[in-house]
């Protein structure tokens, strides 16, 4: 089942857990740079961290499954 992933960039603790969980579930490695999706440091701005999905990712939901800060959050898409 695909899922829309709601981001809540302001909960974002900066673990990169859904980095690794991605990086595992599609390419057998805890690399975060092989995660269909990114978090980055906004230390700049209000949110410190900025979460983005590629045009890879599968919508699995694993991410945000594992996700303990609840910055993921996994809905139902609507068809």
């Amino acid at each position: 089942m695909a899922w829309k992933i709601a981001i809540m960039a302001e909960r974002c603790t900066g673990c990169r857990i859904c980095q690794l969980i991605c990086s595992w579930a599609n390419k057998k490695s805890f690399q975060p740079l092989n995660a269909y999706l990114q978090v980055q440091s906004e230390e700049e701005k209000e949110v410190i961290f900025a979460i983005s999905f590629d045009q890879n990712c599968k919508k699995c939901g694993l991410c945000a499954s594992y996700c303990a800060s609840g910055a993921l959050v996994k809905e139902r898409e609507v068809s």
